[in-house]
């Protein structure tokens, strides 16, 4: 019996260490963590008079979130910056921000630092 509880001591503790030594850039779910901000990608979208990202999972759930636009928020297309009222609905998005989400409906990305068009939606001629 002290055996197997000097072993489940040890993986608990060995585990938490691996949690602490997590490499720069893994992935948790649909999001890459670097330096304790996230990055998501959607399409940007109007869902319910609500406007956001909706993202696909490969799953069988695909999600929405909102988010606020503060005062130092960033945003680039091709490299550059642009302004918040260049983003169209129907682009796709990489959204960073800190890792938190509130518990709203719909949810919401927290402090978000920079939006990035990766790509602008093809507008039809």
């Amino acid at each position: 019996m002290p055996k197997n509880l000097l072993f489940t001591s040890l993986s608990l503790i060995s585990g938490i260490s691996k949690y602490q030594e997590k490499e720069e850039g893994s992935f948790k779910g649909m999001e890459i963590e670097k330096n304790s901000t996230f990055v998501i990608s959607g399409t940007y979208s109007n869902v319910n008079n609500f406007w956001g990202i909706s993202v696909q999972n490969t799953g069988t759930e695909d999600y929405f979130y909102t988010f606020d636009v503060e005062e130092d928020t960033k945003f680039y297309s091709k490299g550059a910056e642009i302004s918040a009222d260049q983003i169209r609905e129907g682009d796709k998005l990489k959204v960073t921000y800190d890792g938190s989400v509130s518990l709203v409906y719909p949810p919401k990305l927290n402090a978000v630092s920079k939006v990035e068009i990766v790509e602008e939606k093809k507008i039809d001629e």
